[in-house]
């Protein structure tokens, strides 16, 4: 069964070189949020409230967080919502064209900079867009998003009560077209 997730992961993910973007290992933070209280000593800051991060093309939108930097300096977010509250979301553009993004959300999520992760647990969804189009849709219990390497994996919560089905899905658009339904079959048959 892994094998088969490993290999529907690196399906869906395509076989281009297409990556995460590059300079957003490089660029500043920027925090955003209602309420912020810090403990410099121990570089712990907990946020509440319409909180954004920002990270170069990176964005992740939530309700609580706490921050905390390691001490050559990487940042580890831990981001929830409670009943009621939006999901935890994240958006990051890829490498590859201007238009192209890795997009999910959770209702706790996990970034860790240092390993560029996205960690989605529960009601997790993660799906990839080109030029505003869904080209491919991932669901399920908890996904990890590797954005240095373009890859992630679904699994199951450990420790959950299993009622109904908790397999993770996958959603993979054609990425062939129907030759009698293109725009220039359309042109040709109205001459």
């Amino acid at each position: 069964m892994k094998n088969t997730s490993l290999l529907l992961c690196s399906l869906l993910l395509g076989l281009s070189a297409a990556h995460a973007e590059r300079a957003d290992s490089f660029q500043k933070t920027v925090v955003r949020a209602r309420d912020a209280a810090g403990e410099l000593s121990r570089k712990v800051t907990t946020l509440t409230g319409n909180i954004e991060i920002q990270r170069g093309t990176l964005l992740i939108r939530a309700e609580h967080g706490v921050m905390t930097e390691d001490a050559q300096g990487y940042q580890h977010i831990v981001l929830s919502t409670k009943p009621g509250e939006a999901p935890v979301f994240f958006r990051q553009r890829r490498d590859g064209g201007q238009n192209v993004w890795m997009e999910g959300e959770a209702l706790e999520v996990v970034y860790d900079e240092k390993a560029e992760l996205v960690d989605l647990m529960d009601h997790a969804k993660v799906r990839r867009t080109t030029d505003g189009a869904v080209t491919d849709d991932v669901f399920g219990e908890h996904i990890i998003y590797n954005s240095r390497e373009e890859q992630y994996q679904v699994t199951q919560l450990a420790n959950r009560v299993t009622t109904g089905d908790r397999r993770g899905t996958m959603v993979l658009q054609p990425t062939r077209k129907d030759p009698l339904i293109s725009p220039a079959s359309a042109t040709a048959s109205t001459h």
